[in-house]
């Protein structure tokens, strides 16, 4: 077990010293902050019909602890799922793998590593939401169990699950990035239908593996025991709908069934069954590269004998023409964009493009434009950090204007691939003679590209990015006002305003942060 405590300290400490964790680490407070709405705010996050709990300790422990069992579990994925990609990288993969460690051993400890790094978020979300109860709901006793037993029940087993899914998915799709957040999103959006969706009973509420059905049912049975009405939970998550005949109750808690219980236990069981059968097909970092095994052509012309016997006439060698432009740099930048990832994606792309110009105009815009754009994300994530990912960010920082030339490239030849995507519904709005959505459209390109460099030379990787920008598409698909970076619910020129000066800041952010990398070398 010496191996599996080393690896698990190595891999936690390697993450939470990050940039992107500790940038995570502030989002998730910020969010953990909004779960339970001030008094005077616009939305709700968890509504009973149309009751809400009064602000005490049962009601605020057990909201926060289900919103932060979803909301972790649908970012912690995204944050933990390149635990094994970083040994590949590092080559620390190659040492391990000449160790006696166990496959199932060695996933084992990756899976406690992404486990612990969700944990140590949970536990400044679970300080924040006793905060939250001293800010919002004083006029209440204060009960800590309120808050333990719900973070315990609901919040640990789900972050283990996810963790666990998190190793399983690199073990079978560590080439795949793309596929891999595709079909987490799949899966957490059909658990999302199935599981809260549907009407409550204890083999779905045991099914459920991020816990937050039980504590539904329990909310939902308290308002019909004491209000006999039928309710159903209408709300969790961020709801902007009207709250002027929302009524409030006492929370008290709920009862925990030991069928859940039991529950609970099952999904940590599965998920240990999962890393033993990834164990069986880890590669055990044995990847082979592809090898193209055609012949290539000699790239060394034939070698004259006036060059063998070094007599050379400088005179008849051409001129050296020095050329300061950024046009071959856009075409070497949009080359590989292209050939990123596998080039049978582009399919999927295609048909993305195909729905612009057939679906609805709404749904084109507000839906498909954006999950077609998270679909570059990993052509996007290292637009501005591949040198430094390659190592060869000395050369590249020491060649003329830098920033002028290269980082500028390639900006522009990530905001034409995304232009060139929402092309078809860029035609549309032409044809219309609406003008301002495709503004929106293209301030929404130029957005999400300016982003992606920042970020990527803030953290000086591409996890941080794509965890944002994934949070950023599934709140925008759900119709959150102030995720909306592409103008599918704005139609004005004061939202185009905020956005150029949202793109002028992360733009100056970038510069700044480039000429000082290239300073401090």
């Amino acid at each position: 077990m010496k191996y599996v405590g080393s690896i698990i300290k190595a891999d936690y400490l390697q993450r939470t010293r990050s940039y992107a964790f500790l940038i995570t680490l502030a989002i998730s407070l910020y969010i953990a902050y909004t779960f339970v709405p001030a008094p005077g705010a616009a939305y709700t996050t968890v509504r009973v019909g149309n009751f809400i709990g009064v602000y005490n300790s049962a009601w605020i422990g057990y909201v926060t602890a289900i919103m932060t069992s979803v909301f972790l579990s649908l970012i912690g994925f995204y944050l933990v799922n390149n635990s094994i990609k970083k040994d590949i990288g590092t080559g620390v993969g190659m040492i391990i793998a000449a160790t006696s460690i166990r496959n199932f051993k060695y996933l084992l400890s990756k899976a406690l590593s992404n486990f612990l790094v969700l944990l140590s978020i949970t536990a400044i979300v679970f300080i924040m939401s006793i905060m939250l109860f001293f800010i919002r709901g004083n006029r209440y006793s204060f009960e800590v169990t309120q808050f333990i037993l719900p973070y315990t029940i609901v919040v640990l087993p789900a972050l283990f699950f996810i963790s666990s899914l998190a190793v399983v998915a690199e073990v079978f799709l560590g080439r795949r990035p793309v596929i891999q957040y595709l079909l987490f999103f799949a899966l957490f959006n059909f658990i999302s239908a199935n599981v809260m969706m549907t009407k409550g009973s204890t083999m779905i509420m045991m099914l459920d593996p991020f816990g937050v059905k039980a504590v539904t049912m329990g909310m939902e049975d308290f308002v019909q025991t004491h209000f006999n009405k039928q309710l159903h939970v209408v709300s969790m998550g961020f709801n902007f709908s009207d709250k002027q005949d929302v009524k409030t109750f006492v929370f008290e808690g709920i009862q925990w069934q030991s069928a859940f219980i039991i529950s609970r236990f099952m999904w940590i069981g599965f998920s240990l069954l999962l890393i033993f059968i990834s164990s069986k097909f880890f590669h055990r970092f044995d990847v082979k590269e592809r090898i193209n095994t055609k012949k290539k052509k000699s790239l060394t012309p034939n070698i004259s004998s006036g060059l063998i016997t070094g007599d050379i006439n400088l005179s008849a060698l051409p001129v050296i023409t020095p050329a300061y432009g950024i046009l071959p740099f856009i075409k070497t930048e949009l080359l590989m964009l292209f050939r990123k990832g596998s080039k049978w994606f582009w399919l999927v792309n295609i048909g993305g493009m195909i729905a612009l110009i057939f679906a609805p105009l709404s749904i084109a815009h507000q839906i498909i434009l954006p999950a077609l754009w998270f679909l570059q994300v990993s052509r996007w994530s290292d637009i501005a950090t591949k040198e430094k990912i390659n190592r060869i960010h000395y050369f590249t920082y020491a060649s003329y204007q830098p920033i002028k030339r290269l980082l500028v490239s390639q900006m522009i030849a990530g905001i034409i691939l995304a232009v060139a995507l929402a092309l078809p519904l860029i035609i549309r709005y032409l044809i219309n003679g609406d003008f301002i959505p495709i503004l929106n459209i293209v301030a929404g390109a130029v957005f999400i590209v300016a982003l992606a460099v920042c970020f990527g030379i803030l953290s000086g990787g591409n996890k941080l990015f794509e965890i944002l920008f994934f949070l950023l598409t599934y709140c925008a698909i759900n119709k959150i006002p102030f995720t909306d970076y592409f103008g599918g619910l704005h139609n004005d020129l004061n939202y185009s305003g905020f956005m150029l000066a949202m793109i002028v800041l992360l733009i100056t952010i970038s510069f700044a942060l480039r000429k000082y990398e290239i300073r401090h070398l």
